[in-house]
């Protein structure tokens, strides 16, 4: 699949996102996907923690329900040597189920919101 499809059904569907971490669920409020060139000339292993492309897909996901916030410390790479593997799921209009596989790279809030930033790792779709 290529990144003009994936925007096109995260934008059909994006009323319908939920974020799954540390099997609780929550809303997603907005989502949004994006391209991003990394600051490098070759693909690389960063800091022996994850591998790092040139060019990368960031799903943007704001979220109302800031209780999410005391979940994100365990999701991060920082405070943990492995990222955690962060699900978004919803179901398309034509009953597809489609889940986006991400790892939490930084998040921002204030007293309404949490917006994440979040690198992608795979997609799947089950019909």
């Amino acid at each position: 699949m290529n990144e003009k499809e994936l925007k096109e059904i995260i934008q059909k569907n994006s009323s319908n996102f939920t974020i799954i971490i540390e099997d609780k669920i929550f809303d997603i409020n907005e989502i949004n996907i994006f391209q991003t060139d990394n600051p490098i000339t070759e693909p690389t292993t960063r800091g022996g923690a994850y591998f790092a492309e040139m060019k990368e897909l960031k799903v943007e996901a704001i979220i109302q329900d800031t209780t999410i916030s005391k979940y994100l410390s365990k999701a991060m790479l920082g405070p943990n040597k492995d990222f955690l593997d962060i699900i978004l799921n919803t179901e398309a209009q034509d009953g597809k189920k489609i889940s986006l596989v991400t790892n939490l790279t930084n998040s921002m809030q204030n007293a309404s919101k949490i917006v994440l930033y979040l690198k992608l790792k795979d997609v799947i779709i089950k019909s």
